[in-house]
């Protein structure tokens, strides 16, 4: 009586294929029904494909992959699109004292509460070249989620340090709204740069970067003129100048406002100027001129940073004072780190209204807080406090609520403050 030969493993079935992929010939076998010459061609077609998969990718380079943020790039560089988010999610503690607002009606002496306050997506990358490039970012708004865009800019980089962008973009004026909201040094930017800051506008820009200065100029729609329509922009026409000199350190360092333990001394001035004249319609007000200044200083160096502005603003034809309006503000902050992961802070700003307003007592606000970093910016978590010393009666500048820093419209009554506290997740 025959032996029954015993059912073969699929190992011997990988084995009959690596071997064929090889080019070898394996040794002859008591043939089986279990192995089957179709299934050794499909595993072996399989295996090569593979292979031939494999091989392509470490000629060519990597194609996809995440430095810094994930990336989708052609073989040759030529192509490239980068994939990027931020969230920042929080929770605020709003104290006041009883009594009305500045509108009279009744203030909750404490208002806590969650709020996203940003959730952004962003596509940046370059085509056909690394000189020309493209932005793209939106964001989710914090009161009803609607998607809006905030930049779109197409730009290309010459040789020499010149490069040309246009489309909608945050115009070269003051510092602290310049750099990014995820590389901030306290939960959020300053009620004084809430007030005098650019935000975005619709225009073109040119610059040029060499090692010790750094030079801007651009031509707009104007301050906070982004998604408007052409007819609808804030003013006919906006020039826009900034300049920087790098005294110490490199221009790196300061695209943020703190500094690591064992970082380089780092120093750096800056002063802009802005100039913009409203639309002339038949229909609407006077013709009115704007024009904005400010002076920045930025120090660091082994574990410690230190960042001062002043700013100053003028209106022509405001109804405010009969004819025009001046209006000020000034901000110092510094950080110090305590361990290579954990970083205190500090600052102190001020609004100083047109001295002829009937209401024209200054603003002034104090913070401090903590910040923890788990992955540098990219995973960390901020605490910090706010002190609003003022009346927001006093001072009409600020009229109305600044919800997305966490002050509230406290009426006539001083001292309110308000405690946040936040995590940030960049990818």
């Amino acid at each position: 009586m025959k032996k029954r030969i015993p059912h073969r493993s699929r190992a011997v079935k990988c084995t009959l294929a690596i071997l064929a992929t090889a080019g070898v010939a394996p040794v002859a076998l008591p043939a089986t029904p279990t192995v089957r010459n179709d299934e050794i061609r499909a595993m072996v077609a399989e295996m090569l494909s593979d292979a031939q998969t494999r091989s392509s990718l470490l000629q060519s380079g990597s194609t996809a992959g995440h430095d810094g943020h994930f990336f989708l790039a052609s073989p040759d560089g030529n192509f490239k699109m980068e994939i990027s988010g931020q969230v920042q999610f929080r929770y605020n503690l709003v104290f006041r004292d009883q009594g009305p607002d500045s509108a009279g009606a009744p203030i909750d002496d404490f208002t806590p509460g969650f709020q996203t306050r940003r959730t952004k997506l962003g596509f940046k990358g370059h085509i056909y070249s690394p000189n020309l490039f493209y932005h793209i970012k939106g964001a989710f708004g914090r009161s009803g989620g609607a998607f809006d865009l905030e930049e779109a800019e197409v730009g290309y980089k010459f040789d020499n340090g010149l490069e040309l962008k246009w489309g909608q973009f945050k115009l070269p004026f003051l510092r602290e709204e310049l750099v990014s909201s995820s590389r901030q040094l306290t939960v959020g930017r300053s009620l004084t740069n809430e007030l005098f800051n650019q935000d975005r506008s619709q225009g073109v820009q040119v610059s040029y970067a060499a090692d010790a200065f750094r030079l801007f100029g651009a031509f707009s729609n104007g301050f906070n003129a982004d998604n408007k329509e052409f007819n609808a922009k804030p003013a006919d026409w906006a020039v826009t100048g900034r300049a920087e000199f790098l005294f110490a350190g490199s221009w790196k360092q300061f695209k943020d406002f703190t500094s690591k333990p064992g970082s380089e001394d780092g120093l750096m001035l800056g002063l802009a100027a802005h100039f913009e004249r409203s639309p002339d319609t038949p229909s609407g007000p006077a013709i009115q001129d704007r024009i904005s200044w400010t002076l920045d200083a930025s120090w660091e160096s082994d574990g410690w940073s230190l960042y001062g502005a002043f700013i100053g603003n003028h209106d022509s034809g405001g109804a405010a004072s009969g004819g025009s309006v001046d209006e000020y503000g000034w901000l110092v902050q510094g950080g110090l780190y305590l361990a290579d992961n954990v970083e205190t802070f500090a600052r102190f700003d001020m609004i100083i209204p047109d001295s002829d307003l009937v209401a024209d007592s200054a603003f002034s606000t104090v913070t401090f807080g903590a910040n923890y970093y788990i992955h540098g910016h990219s995973a960390k978590f901020t605490a910090d406090v706010q002190l609003f010393l003022d009346d927001v009666v006093g001072t009409d500048s600020i009229a109305g609520s600044e919800k997305g820093i966490g002050f509230l419209d406290n009426g006539a009554h001083a001292g309110e403050y308000a405690v946040r506290l936040q995590f940030q997740l960049l990818f």
